[in-house]
């Protein structure tokens, strides 16, 4: 099964780092697909960045091993690892942007530009907002500079 025999690559991989991990769960997400949270406490000696850098490193190793066979038309291997719930914390600090956003656009009666972010901090922002009814979303601008742009949508 593949959500095993990543669990087995990332346990590896952190092995080699030097940095064992004691447990690697792993759950199935609607919108970030399969999701692997890796707890270590040799890892918190690396920094917040590295953390990020790590698990980005990870996921992009992932998907080219899985998704090096896939054929047109099938299902692609997305997954999302968390180290130590920094991404859990990342995720929470723009979810709480967005509901920002989303209550200035309100206040204001106006649209409401955010800073750029990555397509997955997008996703998120989208997801949190996508339930509002006098809220809607777009993602606008180009490369680096992609951002979100938060509608009031007059009820």
């Amino acid at each position: 099964m593949e959500t095993d025999k990543a669990k087995k690559i990332i346990e590896e991989m952190f092995n080699l780092m030097g940095t064992p991990a004691e447990t690697v769960a792993y759950t199935l997400d609607a919108k970030r697909g399969h999701v692997f949270t890796v707890k270590s406490v040799e890892f918190e000696k690396v920094s917040v960045a590295k953390g990020d850098e790590v698990a980005r490193d990870l996921v992009y190793l992932l998907k080219r091993i899985f998704n090096k066979s896939t054929l047109p038309g099938e299902e692609i291997f997305k997954c999302t690892i968390d180290i130590n719930d920094q991404q859990s914390k990342a995720d929470a600090k723009i979810k709480a942007k967005a509901l920002n956003a989303a209550e200035e656009a309100r206040n204001l009666k106006t649209d409401v530009l955010m800073e750029p972010m990555s397509s997955y901090e997008r996703m998120v922002a989208h997801s949190t907002l996508s339930g509002l009814d006098d809220i809607s979303t777009e993602s606008i601008g180009e490369g680096r500079e992609r951002r979100l742009k938060v509608k009031y949508l007059s009820i």
